[in-house]
């Protein structure tokens, strides 16, 4: 299957996901009212790399589930298509690290078994189209551990 192909049945399969009010929960601290404040402008189709953020300061890991099912589709798409993040870094290691070593986090207990197995097939796409580029920035061991995490 064509990577473009799968990022559009990923939008699909996450159709139910709804934009929600908001992003994060954000009486919890000022860095989830600052990812609130930049996330909530945009919709799902129109989230830019700036506004993910970095592997250090990314919203990966603020989203509420109801948030991460709707802009998961975005996310995926970055990823598998190479993007890079605002400090011109591969996207990818974000999405691996903040998504791919996560998959028990609460952000994605509304998650079908479907859409769980999308974000596995996502990972597979990195491995089997970056392995390169992922090795090069040191996640080649963490890819089969969130293959493996994603894989139930």
């Amino acid at each position: 299957m064509k990577v473009a192909d799968f990022v559009e049945d990923t939008y699909n399969l996450f159709e139910s996901f709804e934009k929600p009010d908001l992003a994060t929960n954000i009486h919890h601290c000022d860095e989830c009212r600052d990812h609130n404040d930049e996330v909530n402008r945009a919709d799902r189709r129109d989230l830019s790399p700036e506004q993910v953020g970095t592997v250090c300061w990314g919203i990966s890991s603020f989203l509420t589930p109801q948030a991460m099912g709707y802009y998961i589709p975005r996310l995926i798409e970055l990823a598998v298509t190479g993007r890079n993040d605002k400090d011109g870094d591969p996207y990818m290691c974000l999405f691996l690290n903040q998504i791919g070593l996560n998959s028990g986090s609460e952000q994605f207990s509304l998650f079908s078994n479907e859409q769980r197995l999308a974000v596995r097939d996502s990972l597979e796409i990195l491995k089997s189209n970056y392995l390169e580029i992922l090795e090069e920035h040191c996640w080649e061991d963490e890819i089969d551990n969130a293959i493996i995490q994603w894989n139930s």
